[in-house]
Order: C-alpha cells, then structure tokens, then sequence
C-alpha cells in the first residue's frame, strides 16, 4: 500500500497541475491571439479591397455623371434644333400654303381674263360679222340705159360680179362704192346689163 504523499509533494503535484493548465490556456490564448491577427489581417485587406472598389465605383460613377451629362446636352441641342426645324418646317408649309393661295388666285385671274377675251373676241367677230353684212347691204343702184339713172332698191348684200334684177331687168354688179349723193351714207352697186340674162 503506497504510503501518502507529504503536503510538500502535494503542493508540488498542485502547482504542476496548474502550470499545465495555465500553459494549456497560454497556448489557446496564442491561437485565439494568432486567429484574431488573421482576422484583423483579412478584415484590413477586406477594407482595402472595399475602399478600392469604392473608389473604383466612385470614378466610375463620376465618368457615368459626365458621360450623362454630355449626353443630356446633346439630347437638350437636337431637341432645339428640332423644334427650329419644325417652326420652320411650318414657316415654308405657311408660306407653300401662300403661293399656292396666290397662284390659284392668278389661275383664276387667268381663266377669267382668257373667258373675257373669247367673249371679247366672239362680240368682236360677230361685230365684224354685223359689220360686213352692213357694209354689204346696198340701197342703191346706178343702172345704164338711154340714160344712167339712180334707183333706190330694197337692202340687198350684194358682191362684185353679183346678179341683181333691177325693175324686170338683169345687171351685174361692175363694183361697189359709196352713194354719188352727197352726205349719203348708202351704198351703191354700179351695175352693167347682164347680156346673158337678157329676156328673149
């Protein structure tokens, strides 16, 4: 049977315990030292990495700003241009609109004139027309004979080389010319006998 061991061994068996323990919490305390140096070195290299993405996201973001602003200044000068070109897209249509407005006017300005003018001219012609039968009526004929005699006849449209029958007789019209009376308007058929329409 052992004998029991002295306070002095006790002690000593004591104060090995607790140096084992104490040494076993030293060493946990150097992993967990060692493991927090590990994470303050990843949480530094991860705040590194985050302050560099910001700073990438911030210039990026900066480029993307200016890049839209540019933009937007470009959007704002062809949305200016286009309202100048569609006012004065509108200025040309009003003023298309005008001269079409005015060369309808002229057309019909046209026509009418061109109406007027065949009226004018078909009154003109029918005037002549009026004015050559008049000037072809005779009231007047200088008939030979024993003796040239002036006859009054009805108002006839005679031509030179005309046959005219003048008091039961036939003459031809040698010409024609104005009444020998002074201030006499008529006009008169000089006549000569017609030898072939003389009655047998």
């Amino acid at each position: 049977m052992a004998q029991a061991s002295t306070p002095e061994e006790q002690l000593e068996s004591l104060l090995l315990a607790r140096r084992h323990g104490l040494e076993e919490q030293v060493a946990r305390l150097r992993e967990v030292v060692a493991d927090l140096e590990r994470r303050e070195l990843l949480l530094r290299d991860s705040r590194a990495s985050v302050e560099r993405v910001l700073r990438v996201g911030t210039s990026d973001l900066d480029l993307r700003e200016t890049e839209l602003a540019n933009t937007l200044r470009d959007v704002t000068a062809r949305e200016e241009r286009l309202r100048a070109g569609e006012i004065e897209l509108a200025r040309r249509r009003s003023e298309l609109g005008a001269v079409e407005l005015k060369r309808e006017a002229v057309e019909r300005r046209e026509r009418a004139v061109s109406d007027r003018e065949e009226r004018i001219a078909t009154r003109e012609e029918a005037l002549m027309e009026r004015e050559r039968s008049l000037a072809s009526l005779v009231e007047l004929a200088f008939v030979p004979g024993v003796a040239y005699r002036l006859s009054e006849i009805e108002p006839t449209p005679l031509a030179s080389g005309s046959n005219v029958e003048v008091d039961d007789a036939q003459y031809l019209v040698a010409r024609l010319g104005p009444s020998p009376l002074p201030a006499d308007t008529r006009r008169c058929a000089y006549l000569i006998a017609d030898i072939a329409g003389v009655r047998l």
